[in-house]
């Protein structure tokens, strides 16, 4: 047996796919109108089927040619084009045995069409007993009709399968890999190409269509089969990969516990750390309070950032000289700007906090308060327009003058009086508008 890919129907070139076919030819009958000559086994176009070698594979393309006048109706008229290939030990033959185009299905089928291929069945008989195993079915034609399956007898959709044969003898079928599965594969099914038992995961279905046997399903390996294991070298290497689980789970464990112990160790020494560093700061506050401060040593500003347009916050950290005589470190949050003196804790004379910062004793407290307040800007208010007395309406109606402000001149620019809105005074920019200013307002009521 021989496998080999049947040539597809050229729909690009315009062939009809449903009217199109392929057979592995065995001979010719006497009786019979075009195709219904042909003895032999019909398969479809792009199929990957076996067959034996020295079989006469007969292509049938049709291709329409326009539309003919019946005696009741216009019907579309197609020609045929005959191929003849021959099937070898190594596959297809690349040349044809013979070809030829008929200009309709009746020709071709005809004296020359039937005399070729006899001649060549002479010369390449066909097998006594043939069969021809279709391994994977082409795309087909698509089913105008909803219909059973012929070989699982599931209801396929219109369009959603394949026809297979023609006039009566049409049946449809699914698609490859959409019929019915059987039962899900289990451990301990023979591959069907190697012939060991297969386990779970290393195999699946494969259906076979055989047009003599019918169609049936077979476990195979996926891929290559020497590279899937038998069960019970399966069993072997799952217990080994337990047992490895198993060893690892255990170490991660381990690793988890120092992990966590580590964190812990670094969690209590911080919160100690920072104990240590809160008593320090009571300490200080305590200091401060009972012997009270002469001055400040040293000042230096950490952080300074904007509130609002007229007012900044800014983290300042001061060395201050107590009354014995020893120094501290404190830290102040304080604003300035808006008329605010620059030192709100200088000498303990400043002013008292507007509610935003104060003095801290830690440095991340203060940095706390520092980051609470963000920018605000303050809410937009239009500026006044300056008041003013329009100017007396000029004598001669027919001078130009602003609508604003009366006034007849301008000293140039792009504004001009003469436009009649407003000139080019600072004060008359802003007026520039279509309704009338100040000075129309007052002379002009009946404009």
């Amino acid at each position: 047996m021989v496998e080999i890919v049947v040539p597809k129907v050229p729909g690009d070139e315009g062939a009809d796919v449903h009217r199109s076919a392929r057979w592995i030819v065995t001979g010719i009958r006497e009786q019979g109108e075009a195709r219904e000559r042909l003895e032999g086994a019909e398969v479809g176009h792009g199929a990957r089927i076996e067959t034996p070698a020295g079989s006469l594979l007969l292509v049938m393309d049709k291709r329409p040619t326009g539309y003919k006048d019946g005696r009741y109706k216009r019907y579309m008229a197609y020609d045929a084009t005959l191929t003849l290939l021959l099937v070898e030990e190594t596959g297809l033959r690349d040349k044809p045995l013979w070809t030829r185009q008929f200009a309709s299905e009746k020709g071709a089928f005809g004296p020359s069409g039937a005399g070729q291929i006899t001649k060549h069945l002479v010369t390449h008989p066909p097998a006594a007993n043939l069969n021809v195993r279709e391994v994977e079915p082409g795309p087909g034609r698509p089913n105008w009709a909803a219909g059973p399956c012929r070989w699982c007898g599931v209801q396929v959709a219109q369009g959603a399968g394949r026809v297979v044969g023609h006039g009566k003898e049409a049946e449809v079928e699914h698609p490859p890999r959409l019929c019915r599965l059987p039962a899900q594969l289990v451990t301990g099914q023979d591959c069907a190409l190697c012939g060991i038992a297969c386990v779970q995961g290393s195999a699946e279905w494969v259906q076979v269509r055989d047009t003599e046997v019918g169609q049936r399903w077979e476990a195979r390996h996926r891929g290559d089969c020497a590279r899937w294991p038998s069960p019970e070298e399966d069993a072997q290497r799952q217990e080994e990969l337990r047992l490895r689980r198993e060893e690892a789970q255990e170490a991660e464990e381990k690793r988890e516990a120092k992990r966590k112990a580590n964190r812990e160790a670094r969690a209590a020494k911080r919160r100690a750390a920072e104990e240590e560093e809160r008593r320090a700061a009571w300490d200080v506050q305590e200091r401060v309070q009972r012997l009270g401060v002469k001055g400040s040593v040293d000042v230096a500003t950490l952080f300074d950032k904007g509130l609002d347009p007229s007012t900044r916050l800014r983290l300042v950290e001061r060395r201050l000289t107590l009354g014995d005589d020893t120094t501290v470190t404190v830290w102040d949050v304080e604003t300035c700007g808006d008329g605010r003196p620059t030192g709100a804790y200088e000498d303990d004379g400043g002013y008292e906090p507007d509610g935003r910062g104060g003095r801290y004793y830690r440095l991340s407290d203060a940095r706390d308060e520092y980051q609470r307040h963000k920018w605000a800007p303050l809410p937009y208010t239009p500026p006044k327009r300056p008041r003013f007395e329009p100017a007396s309406c000029p004598s001669d109606p027919l001078v130009k003058h602003c609508d604003h402000c009366g006034t007849t001149s301008a000293p140039g620019g792009w504004m001009v009086a003469s436009l009649g809105l407003s000139c080019d005074d600072a004060n008359c920019y802003d007026a520039m508008a279509n309704e009338r200013g100040a000075h129309a307002r007052r002379y002009h009521r009946a404009a």
